[in-house]
């Protein structure tokens, strides 16, 4: 049996902006699924020593929480093609790139033969960020990084004051127009995207909102709700019409993250959508039946829309 494609998300974003630290936490909690993670060494991965197991003799660092690890030594593809081909393949690769980086370009490797897109994650220290897109030194590196972000999280909020975290938004408003921005206290399905093929269909949850939109009045939150709003959502049926599925790429417009399985007459696609973009593509050996699990902004219509646009689909 084939085995699936891989999304590869990669986290990126300018020296200490806290990459490191969000991997950590991502090992820490994968939210159930398995992870493989490319750094540029091992040392690097600064989680406790007793979450460490031996290397392979492939090279790859196998973690007791079913999570792998690889350095990623001067090809990219071949460490990719360490994780995938490992007996128990990752769910998902996580990138770490380098704080000069341009996160993206490792990015496209998610259109490979055997992966798919999973999101460009772009850190942002809240209290250095309008220095840096200036800095006559790094703001060429630090701009480009923002514009080909998914999702940027915005880090070191406790250092800044109400005034100063209401500046860096507004910088990365400017910078990054229309990216959802979220703390660095977003959890693991937000930053990775849902798992729907392994959970039981969940109730939408909110949570307080965080979100700026252009032209939108703001108002400096209160430390402790530094945190997007968003909306988790869920769908399930039987089949749906192939004709109809390209359609679905206007419903997908103001959606966050997005992973369905849908089947269609005999076979299944996946759809994956980061940040509003959906690639689509043919997947085996899965049980009968569709479903989907989003995260969305948290807009009740907007959930209400998706669901009327799935059951279009299956009807």
């Amino acid at each position: 049996m084939a085995r699936p494609d891989i999304p590869i998300t990669v986290i990126g974003g300018y020296l200490g902006a806290g990459k490191t630290t969000l991997l950590n936490r991502l090992l820490r909690e994968p939210d159930g699924r398995r992870l493989g993670v490319i750094v540029n060494d091992f040392g690097s991965i600064g989680i406790d020593a007793e979450l460490l197991a031996a290397a392979s003799d492939t090279g790859v660092i196998n973690l007791p929480n079913g999570c792998v690890c690889c350095s990623l030594g001067n090809d990219l593809m071949a460490s990719l093609g360490l994780l995938r081909n490992v007996e128990f393949p990752p769910e998902q690769i996580v990138i770490e790139a380098s704080g000069i980086a341009d996160p993206s370009a490792a990015a496209a490797w998610g259109t490979s033969v055997g992966f798919a897109p999973g999101g460009v994650i772009v850190l942002a220290s809240a209290d250095s960020i309008g220095r840096q897109v200036n800095d006559r030194y790094v703001s060429s590196e630090v701009r480009r990084q923002l514009a080909g972000a998914d999702l940027i999280i915005s880090t070191k909020l406790d250092l800044c004051t109400p005034e100063q975290r209401l500046r860096a938004l507004e910088v990365l408003d400017e910078h990054a127009p229309g990216v959802p921005i979220v703390d660095g206290s977003a959890p693991t399905d937000l930053v990775l995207g849902p798992r729907p093929q392994l959970r039981p269909p969940l109730r939408p949850q909110l949570r307080p909102p965080l979100m700026l939109e252009p032209g939108v009045e703001r108002a400096v939150p209160a430390p402790e709700h530094v945190q997007a709003g968003y909306l988790r959502w869920s769908w399930s049926g039987t089949t749906v019409a192939a004709g109809r599925v390209a359609g679905m790429a206007d419903a997908m417009r103001d959606v966050l993250r997005l992973k369905a399985v849908l089947d269609v007459d005999g076979y299944h696609l996946e759809v994956h959508v980061v940040a509003g973009r959906m690639t689509v593509h043919e997947v085996t050996g899965l049980r009968p039946g569709s479903r989907a699990e989003a995260i969305l902004l948290c807009d009740d219509g907007l959930s209400v829309r998706l669901t009327a646009a799935f059951d279009e689909l299956a009807s």
